[in-house]
């Protein structure tokens, strides 16, 4: 139980989760609400902020931009422009 704890708290892990949930809604919002469906182009963009932020992050361990809020709100800000 402890280490099912530590894995859960890992960043690597609210970035995954944060994207597997955005692509879900934009989806959603895709097939549901919009006129006509977003293409895969667009879809494709949520895992490319992610992966940036994870090479960022992985480069520059110690700076203050790296955080992990800071990418969660990028791919959470990336969804809404696509979406829009």
């Amino acid at each position: 139980m402890k280490n099912l704890r530590i894995i859960l708290n890992s960043p690597h892990i609210h970035l995954a989760l944060t994207t597997a949930t955005c692509i879900i809604v934009l989806t959603f919002v895709s097939k549901r609400m919009l006129p006509e469906p977003v293409g895969y182009v667009p879809i494709a963009i949520l895992p490319f902020v992610a992966t940036l932020f994870e090479s960022l992050k992985s480069k520059y361990k110690t700076s203050r931009f790296t955080r992990t809020v800071y990418g969660i709100f990028a791919i959470f800000l990336s969804t809404l422009i696509v979406i829009i």
